[in-house]
């Protein structure tokens, strides 16, 4: 485990300011991965007794074990060997922890959405947002594929506050998706965050927060794959956790508002 996986294991836990802190060392993670805790501090605006009682929030027990799994990324992209049993336990992590997320919250803002509007920043994160897309058209909802901020903004015109706006987008920090979100945002529409990091630049801008964590293997010198499938699992857990809700919602108050669906299954 590195400290971007123990921060989002422990994100709940965290004051507002604790994730600031973090947010600043991920940022700028190769310079506060040679400084001792002192120069950190600093570099941070805060005395060593706050950049202390972080540590503790994550239960990490040092300050050399903190900077062990700052830099524990670095390490294992520089020639880590992973086989598939390291694998296969990474997902068993990963999909144990995509079970602990609270998802009611965004299945009522998409089962209330008159239109799912999705941007991806790159060749595969527009694969997540079309994966996202494919879901829930067979659910009867409206999704439209937005590529690029001049395709937002002559979109806006159509968006309504109950709409939808995924953004996806592994960082979290790309300039341009920042730019969509703040453009999307202008209307009012509300907005979604799919991204690998539970505290980044949009999911502070967005309402609502997917995240999850990846990792990065190197099965040989100088080359390394970033595993992303976590991805695909949480939408086929939201998915079953949609359906969960919708039905449950159906089952409460069933003349209330009925669901659209282009199949008459729903």
């Amino acid at each position: 485990m590195n400290l971007e996986e123990l921060a989002n294991k422990k994100y709940d836990s965290l004051t507002a300011n604790d994730r600031e802190m973090l947010t600043s060392i991920f940022r700028h993670k190769r310079e506060a991965g040679n400084m001792n805790s002192t120069q950190l501090a600093a570099f941070l605006h805060v005395s060593r007794t706050t950049l202390v009682r972080l540590m503790k929030k994550l239960e990490v027990g040092s300050y050399a074990e903190f900077k062990l799994l700052l830099n524990r990324r670095e390490e294992q992209q520089a020639g880590q060997i992973y086989d598939l049993e390291d694998i296969v336990r990474e997902y068993h992590g990963m999909i144990d922890v995509l079970k602990r997320h609270d998802l009611e919250n965004i299945c009522r803002a998409i089962r209330q959405a008159d239109t799912i509007y999705l941007y991806g920043t790159g060749n595969e994160q527009k694969s997540i947002a079309e994966e996202f897309k494919r879901i829930f058209l067979t659910f009867g909802k409206c999704c439209v594929d937005l590529f690029d901020l001049g395709e937002v903004r002559s979109a806006r015109e159509r968006f309504r506050d109950e709409d939808l706006f995924v953004a996806v987008s592994l960082s979290g920090e790309n300039p341009e998706a920042v730019e969509v979100v703040r453009a999307a945002q202008e209307t009012g529409v509300r907005t979604i965050a799919f991204t690998r990091w539970a505290n980044n630049t949009l999911a502070r801008m967005c309402q609502y927060n997917l995240y999850v964590g990846t990792r990065t293997v190197s099965p040989t010198e100088g080359q390394s794959y970033e595993m992303i499938a976590a991805f695909y699992i949480l939408l086929d857990i939201l998915s079953v956790r949609y359906l969960e809700y919708r039905g449950f919602w159906q089952a409460e108050d069933p003349a209330k508002a009925p669901i659209k669906s282009t199949d008459g299954n729903a």
